[in-house]
């Protein structure tokens, strides 16, 4: 891999940032909702649609994806190659207890339009994203071969990503991201202990909820700058876990939220010390979608949704082109055994208009978790009501 000496600490704290600036914009402005979502989804999406930028498009992508400048495409595309090899392939494992992780990328071409040389490469070795040209003008075709791949790579958990609507005879690509994630804890809760309590939301409205029980010795912080309390829960063999950030009151979950700006969840893990825990933790499952243009927007990459962006290294044949809609779905579930989660991510490419002591760790109230490890936040989010 090219520079991967060097490449790969900066781009892992990229991966990090990228997931901390995303959560600020869509988390804490839907504190009253349960919000799941797939950064390492979106991230994916956005590089594979930055090979094919140039000129100011590519800078604020780049500057977006908090990809250092000094780094070229191919480097960038060598180290996203070697992300995806090390955390996507853990189906070779031969434990039956590993967890299920992958990612799949596919761009859908009009028919009409040729991939320009270069970058279909890349997206192919690097990304390993396969171009398959599409007959959008048959939309109602065309919407269900793409749902049926999400659907397909996503257990069944992620339908209808793209509606009948999505494209037509103008569209000139889709660009799809499926993650898919399944894995067992690795000290399960024990089903006999999970019962009925209540959990409290801001307002002060409660709910019954199915908490789960357990005492383990796990990871855990008092952060007393994010007034908040902190566990992770691993799981079995592998090494990605789940992180909860817990308010220390009730209705604090949008203050923990501004205060996660800029802040790498790495280094709140690292402020962390095994201790023997009374853990409550509910049951929950979220289905979450997201129009992210606006978003985006918000984090400086406006110039591809306008008449202004430069996608001329995407296509070898075809006029100027912009990016329309970017889309994402993602579910997840969290029971005694372990979690299941899905998310989705596609970008919709059209051409220009024509005019230019023993602790005791109680989730009885919103908290925020992330699905990690050191290299990536895999899926992120808060539980805000039942």
């Amino acid at each position: 891999m090219a520079m991967a000496g060097t490449t790969a600490p900066s781009l892992a704290a990229s991966h990090n940032l990228f997931a901390a600036d995303i959560f600020q914009i869509i988390a804490p402005a839907r504190s009253q909702e349960n919000v799941v979502f797939s950064p390492a989804s979106i991230q994916s999406s956005l590089a594979l649609v930055f090979l094919g930028a140039e000129g100011e498009t590519a800078q604020q992508i780049r500057h977006g994806l908090r990809l250092p400048a000094a780094l070229d495409k191919t480097s960038i595309a060598d180290d996203y190659a070697g992300f995806l090899k090390k955390n996507f392939q853990r189906s070779q494992s031969t434990s039956e207890n590993a967890p299920t992780l992958r990612m799949a990328n596919r761009i859908y071409v009009n028919d009409t339009l040729q991939l320009a040389p270069q970058f279909n490469h890349l997206a192919k070795s690097r990304f390993e994203s396969e171009a398959v040209p599409t007959k959008f003008a048959d939309s109602a075709n065309a919407v269900k071969s793409i749902n049926m791949w999400v659907e397909h790579q996503t257990e069944g958990k992620i339908k209808n990503l793209l509606q009948l609507d999505t494209v037509d005879s103008d569209t000139s690509a889709i660009l799809v991201n499926a993650i898919y994630f399944k894995a067992k804890w690795l000290k399960p809760f024990d089903k006999v202990l999970t019962s009925n309590a209540e959990f409290r939301m801001s307002g002060g409205q409660t709910a019954t909820v199915a908490m789960m029980y357990s005492d383990e010795f796990v990871k855990y912080g008092e952060l007393l700058d994010l007034d908040a309390t902190a566990i992770e829960l691993p799981y079995k063999d592998s090494d990605l876990s789940m992180l909860i950030l817990l308010p220390n009151k009730v209705d604090g979950l949008q203050e923990l939220e501004q205060k996660l700006t800029n802040v790498d969840l790495n280094l709140i893990a690292t402020r962390m010390r095994a201790a023997g825990i009374h853990i409550s933790l509910p049951k929950f499952r979220i289905e979450f979608d997201i129009d992210l243009k606006k978003p985006l927007q918000k984090l400086g990459m406006g110039n591809m949704f306008s008449d202004a962006a430069d996608f001329s290294s995407l296509f070898s044949n075809s006029p100027l082109q912009k990016i329309d809609e970017v889309k994402h779905k993602a579910f997840l579930d969290v029971n005694e055994a372990g979690s299941e989660a899905a998310a989705a991510t596609f970008m919709k490419i059209v051409p220009m208009s024509l005019n230019l002591d023993q602790k005791l760790f109680r989730a009885d109230h919103p908290f925020v978790f992330a699905i990690r490890n050191r290299e990536a936040v895999y899926f992120v989010g808060h539980v805000a009501k039942f």
